[in-house]
């Protein structure tokens, strides 16, 4: 037998007052509720897990939905840690001799590919009875991070002696010419017996922060293109259908010479016709592709030194002849005997 509530009221009610039906009022509360519960979702940031290896029976993921609730407005280059667990599976299994390594999947964090690698007997210059631990990062572009590792233990929480700040680095791509930047880390991370004591069922979960110190990559230096002045300008040396002056330079001993074109819009005191007969043709196409903007090679300012200083000199192209007598300077022995 069903059972209506008694309503109680005290006064009278306004016109178009309607009681509230007890079913229908929970309806549109669990309905509410459920709204609720999806947007806290929505607004919840899911972590990227990261697995090297089998899990064993029994291991359990942690489910981490953080809510991020910020009051007042941040300050300019304000930016949250981003949070990556990556899991080692049957990590007792590993090899566990100095310099062995376990390198984890990548994953990605500010458009980057990254990855782990582990040491669990260490590396050579690791400590003993220590693990290392170092963050690589797999791209053609660098970027600077600050960064962090955290063992995480059995009820997700953080373990004390496993945890490690590095602080501000730059990331060059990993296996560039500087080799040296694309990881960083820890060779003396933690103990190899604390590690042990904190798996989660064979499985060894590291934390991996990040929070990137670097200015965006979209910055707006970028969108501003070149002066392309420049370039046009040096692709119209020795252009001979544009060109409205003429050099001719004796080759040498040989008969004939080697003819240059250039133009008056560039070359304003000089004549339609010029005759050069004691440059030699090479040095005085370098002091033309100088102040046409272009630059001469250390090697060719190495082995003409004299000459281009004398050109330069002739003709009044004063930063050249400085570049070539420092040059010249630089790579000249100067012997003083006894």
């Amino acid at each position: 037998m069903s059972t209506r509530q008694n309503a109680v009221g005290f006064g009278t009610p306004p016109d178009g007052f309607q009681e509230w039906d007890l079913f229908l009022m929970l309806v549109l509360v669990l309905l509410f509720l459920a709204i609720v519960l999806d947007i806290c979702i929505l607004l919840g940031i899911r972590h990227t897990a990261v697995d090297d290896g089998d899990p064993l029976n029994g291991f359990q993921e942690w489910e981490t939905i953080p809510a991020r609730l910020g009051f007042g407005n941040p300050l300019n280059g304000f930016q949250e840690w981003e949070r990556n667990p990556v899991y080692f599976h049957g990590f007792e299994g590993l090899d566990a001799s100095r310099g062995a390594f376990v390198k984890s999947p990548e994953f990605k964090c500010y458009g980057h590919q990254w990855s782990l690698i582990f040491y669990p007997g260490g590396r050579r210059d690791s400590d003993d009875g220590l693990v290392g631990v170092f963050l690589c990062n797999r791209p053609e572009e660098s970027i600077e991070v600050e960064f962090g590792f955290t063992v995480k233990k059995t009820n997700g929480r953080d373990v004390a002696e496993c945890d490690g700040s590095i602080g501000k680095k730059r990331f060059t791509p990993f296996g560039s010419s500087a080799s040296s930047g694309g990881q960083w880390g820890l060779k003396n991370f933690a103990k190899h017996s604390d590690i042990l004591s904190n798996l989660v069922a064979g499985s060894l979960i590291i934390e991996v922060r990040m929070r990137r110190t670097d200015p965006s990559p979209f910055t707006p230096e970028q969108f501003i293109p070149e002066n392309p002045c420049g370039k046009m300008i040096l692709k119209m040396f020795t252009d001979e259908e544009s060109a409205d002056v003429v050099f001719e330079v004796e080759n040498g001993d040989q008969q004939a010479h080697i003819t240059f074109y250039a133009h008056r819009l560039i070359l304003k005191q000089w004549a339609t016709s010029v005759s050069i007969t004691d440059v030699k043709p090479e040095i005085f196409r370098h002091m033309l592709h100088f102040v046409y903007g272009g630059k001469v090679a250390e090697g060719d300012l190495k082995s003409h030194a004299k000459d281009i200083i004398e050109a330069a000199n002739r003709f009044g192209v004063a930063n050249l002849k400085l570049e070539a007598e420092a040059s010249y300077v630089k790579s000249t022995t100067i012997e003083v005997g006894n």
